[in-house]
């Protein structure tokens, strides 16, 4: 017998989301699920057909807006993708190579 009622815990949204090679079937029952409900989050997050081919956004794409007011942040997402990109935009020579940020290049 599987549950009907009850919201996702996060338990079994990450185990939804890391075994997307099983089929529905396995997964509901593994978790003590319906077949529709483990289907409806696999749809939700489209963990089962992940886009291998889109392109990298780069950090200025990332940062946070707001026109009206004049702001902009930055995200999580736009330092990581800036920390990951950092030695292809910056020619770091051995004596700057533990410096976070360089004055004068010499």
């Amino acid at each position: 017998m599987s549950k009907k009622t009850g919201k996702i815990t996060k338990v079994e949204k990450f185990y939804i989301e890391n075994n997307s090679s099983l089929d529905a079937a396995d997964l509901a029952k593994d978790l003590n699920r319906s077949v529709a409900f483990v289907k409806k989050h696999v749809k939700k997050t489209d963990t089962g057909h992940v886009d291998t081919t889109q392109e990298q956004k780069t950090a200025s794409e990332l940062f946070g807006h707001k026109e009206d007011r004049g702001v902009t942040i930055m995200t999580p997402a736009a330092s990581e993708v800036a920390d990951e990109t950092r030695s292809s935009r910056v020619n770091i020579t051995q004596r700057h190579k533990n410096a976070i940020h360089i004055i004068k290049k010499k």
